[in-house]
């Protein structure tokens, strides 16, 4: 599949710090806005750096952060994103994205389906062939099939005869890939449902009118087409339980649902695409836990480059957005949280998760998600850093041989070299403190002593050892009691990797070190204005810079630059 890099990364960072962080009305303004210059240069109508945007499903998590805080936008921010909200067939419509055209009632043909209506036309920049439909038409109730008959998921709410002229589920082709969009999902004017929950919406689907080559860079269109169906639909569901959680944690569902309807079923052709999100499987010869030039990795789309994606980079919030140093991948690239859910406990669990998001209104992703985990006898803190132990010993995932290992923070030879946070080979490329739900790996090739780690917050610890070059891994936690423990390395380990997961939903303080002796807890520094805070020189992560209670997206400027050397 063709590397996907969104165009509007850019304008997609969760925001930091309370003090530092933008409103709902800057962020929905400022990405509406670079929304339509992207949508420039994907047509061709302006120059950027020669070189086109590829093409995004990011916009309906936008869409609906917009219509949950509608209140909180100024007059000129809902100028902005109302065209969104009124069908393209509406008599007051306008074009809501440069370079898109609309059709009229009158100029529209329709094909209705057992639970979908199409609205189309046959000429024009928007035209679609009887063949392009048809061929949707069959996917997407194979989608219905298995989103909502199999795996149980309510409907979307119907919309009655709002717009699209009967009950069925609205969908309208536009020549949006002109805009280097997929596809979208959104909604009316109209209010709240209500039902089946509270925070429940009717929503419709804008489609690319047909996946055209010159466009999106798929041999055959249908490809793209299933996949965003496939994806584009769960976020309909979404809207039926509730619009305002997560919208990171929204698009990783839809990614791993885009598994669940083409490549789990026996009787469906797999399509893998959302492979492209994690970054291409490598072949680890010098044991360091990244990818280095030279050696062997899965060259999915052809270009010869090893592309990166979110299992390089470990070290971001579990909620973050499109951040730019991550080339905007993280969130759909999450699916893999999703999928280490379901591959432990099953898929019914995540349609509990969602049930809960939808019982109680407004953001509640990480509560629905640790009440949904309890029930199975693990927390969300416990559950998270098992997931940073399977995206090393990725085997434990049922596909898991199609995953790249997550990239380790620094290699350790010989067990020789001091690793103190506060030494001079001190724990390079990072400076502050670990994001919540975040992870670090530290590596040790043939440890021989006793490592001792210190840190001031809500830490979980493992260590996973190889006996042999590449071997099995064989995971030994590590109980931490006040905030420090020791592992020492069995004779004969030839490696082991150090997990470090800061499991706190809320906290991004949390500092560390990790030597290869013992050492005392991190020791407190009274600042200039007489207040206690904790001395951490490295530590091991990037500086704070998010508080999960801002649901905001801009504010790149305030994220450090990342590590990565990408290749």
């Amino acid at each position: 599949m063709k590397s996907i890099f969104f165009f509007s990364g850019l304008l997609f960072s969760l925001i930091a710090n309370q003090a530092y962080a933008q409103t709902p009305d800057a962020v929905v303004s400022s990405y509406f806005q670079g929304l339509n210059n992207n949508a420039a240069v994907a047509s061709g109508a302006l120059q950027k750096a020669a070189v086109k945007p590829k093409p995004s499903r990011e916009l309906t998590p936008m869409l609906m952060f917009a219509k949950a805080n509608w209140n909180k936008l100024t007059p000129a921010t809902q100028a902005k994103v109302s065209p969104f909200f009124l069908r393209p067939t509406d008599a007051n419509a306008t074009p809501p994205i440069s370079g898109v055209t609309l059709f009229t009632q009158a100029q529209e043909t329709v094909l209705n389906t057992t639970h979908f209506r199409f609205h189309y036309v046959t000429t024009g920049p928007n035209a679609a062939t009887a063949a392009n439909v048809g061929n949707f038409a069959l996917e997407v109730e194979k989608v219905w099939t298995q989103e909502i008959t199999t795996m149980g998921y309510n409907p979307p709410p119907s919309d009655g005869i709002i717009g699209g002229g009967n009950s069925l589920y609205d969908i309208y082709l536009l020549d949006v890939g002109s805009a280097g969009i997929y596809g979208y999902v959104t909604g009316d004017t109209q209010p709240l449902t209500g039902s089946p929950f509270p925070n429940s919406v009717h929503t419709y689907m804008v489609l690319d009118n047909d996946f055209a080559f010159s466009q999106f860079r798929y041999a055959d269109p249908l490809v793209p087409a299933k996949v965003t169906l496939a994806h584009e639909f769960f976020h309909s569901i979404q809207n039926g339980y509730d619009r305002a959680e997560f919208p990171a944690f929204l698009e990783s569902l839809s990614t791993w649902m885009e598994d669940k309807v083409y490549n789990t079923p026996a009787s469906i052709q797999p399509i893998k695409d959302n492979l492209q999100y994690i970054g291409e499987p490598f072949t680890d010869s010098n044991g360091d836990g990244q990818y280095t030039n030279g050696e062997p990795f899965t060259d999915h789309n052809g270009n010869g480059l090893r592309e990166s994606g979110s299992q390089d980079y470990p070290e971001l919030h579990l909620d973050s957005f499109g951040l730019a140093g991550s080339n905007g991948l993280e969130q759909y690239g999450r699916f893999m949280w999703v999928r280490y859910l379901s591959d432990k406990f099953g898929n019914a669990l995540i349609k509990t998760i969602l049930t809960n998001t939808g019982n109680t209104a407004g953001n509640n992703t990480y509560a629905a998600i640790d009440v949904a985990l309890q029930a199975q006898g693990l927390s969300l803190a416990a559950a998270f850093h098992e997931f940073g132990i399977w995206n090393v010993d990725i085997l434990k995932y049922q596909n898991g041989a199609d995953y790249p290992i997550a990239w380790g923070d620094r290699l350790f030879n010989n067990g020789a070299m001091n690793i103190s946070s506060d030494a001079t080979q001190s724990l390079k490329s990072f400076a502050g403190k670990q994001k919540h739900l975040s992870t670090i790996y530290e590596l040790v090739n043939s440890p021989n002593a006793t490592y001792t780690f210190t840190t001031n917050g809500s830490a979980l610890l493992s260590a996973l050892v190889q006996s042999t070059v590449g071997g099995a891994y064989a995971t030994q936690p590590i109980a931490l009691t006040g905030g420090q423990g020791t592992w020492s390395a069995p004779a004969g380990t030839t490696k082991v990797t150090f997990v470090i997961s800061n499991t706190s939903p809320t906290d991004d303080t949390m500092t560390w070190r990790l030597t290869d002796g013992v050492t005392a807890p991190l020791p407190s520094l009274v600042t200039s204005s007489g207040s206690t805070t904790t001395h951490s020189s490295s530590s091991g992560c990037m500086t704070s810079l998010f508080s999960p209670y801002i649901m905001a997206w801009l504010g790149l400027l305030l994220i450090p630059t990342l590590r990565r050397k990408k290749q």
